[in-house]
């Protein structure tokens, strides 16, 4: 801490702006404030106050843009309940939902099918890229990838190229290779842009009074390798007919009139 005794006092003689030497400013002077800046300051209060009541607190929608009940079947794929890992859950809000299977055929392929659905805090949705490289995954490429619903619209997911060194039974280093394809769906909204979400959540609070109840849906496999190399197409092909085929099991605004349970959270 600084010996503040040793500073000296400034000498008497510096004079203020406006003002003899040694004199310092009267009373009625630092008080005189414009009126004017008291009439904004009041316009100020008076217009925070009318926007409160002219737009209430946010509402947030109880109805979610997904199911949180994931199909036993996609295709030739059978699905079985998995359970989340701590590291995935851990500080999350308790009200977040989870909805997990994976997925296999007799050929030996398996997709891991994952919905983290937000709560009331909208602070459980974010990034994947954010926390991949905690689990051990590095970044190799991403790309946006259209997808063609039976509905005639288009999805558009984002898909991360993952790889991660392993150690073989044989202790050599072998480099596993994933696809994770993901897109967050909101109220009749779907984007796989984080910046994206967080736009159109910003002007739907501002603008229609509401906010998202966000589902972040993540499609996940692993790359094999094959005789020529990993299996890069086949794999992402076997991901988007997932995707294709599973949208209207899960998305309500996919959903074929009359299929949508009136009791769905």
């Amino acid at each position: 801490m600084p010996d503040l005794s040793s500073i000296s006092p400034p000498p008497s003689s510096i004079a203020l702006p406006g003002q003899g030497a040694g004199a310092f400013p009267s009373h009625a002077e630092v008080n005189d404030v414009p009126l004017w800046r008291c009439g904004v300051l009041l316009l100020l209060v008076g217009f925070i106050y009318f926007a409160y009541w002219l737009y209430p607190p946010v509402y947030v929608p109880g109805r979610a843009g997904v199911v949180m009940s994931l199909p036993n079947q996609v295709g030739n794929l059978h699905g079985l309940n998995a359970a989340m890992t701590k590291p995935e859950t851990e500080g999350l809000p308790p009200d977040t939902g989870f909805a997990r299977k994976e997925y296999f055929n007799t050929s030996g392929d398996s997709i891991l099918c994952t919905i983290v659905l937000s709560g009331a805090g909208q602070n459980s949705i974010h990034r994947p890229e954010a926390c991949l490289p905690g689990q051990g995954w590095s970044l190799a490429g991403q790309e946006d990838v259209p997808i063609q619903l039976a509905s005639g619209h288009t999805l558009i997911v984002r898909n991360l190229s993952l790889e991660r060194d392993e150690l073989t039974p044989e202790h050599s280093h072998h480099t596993l290779r994933r696809y994770y394809m993901y897109w967050f769906v909101g109220d009749h909204v779907t984007t796989p842009s984080h910046f994206t979400r967080i736009l159109v959540g910003s002007w739907d609070r501002v603008v229609h009074n509401r906010a998202h109840r966000w589902a972040f849906v993540i499609a996940t496999s692993t790359i094999p390798d094959g005789a020529d190399g990993p299996a890069f197409a086949p794999t992402k092909q076997m991901l988007t007919d997932f995707i294709r085929q599973i949208v209207p099991s899960i998305q309500k605004s996919e959903m074929p009139p009359g299929t949508l349970d009136p009791a769905a959270p």
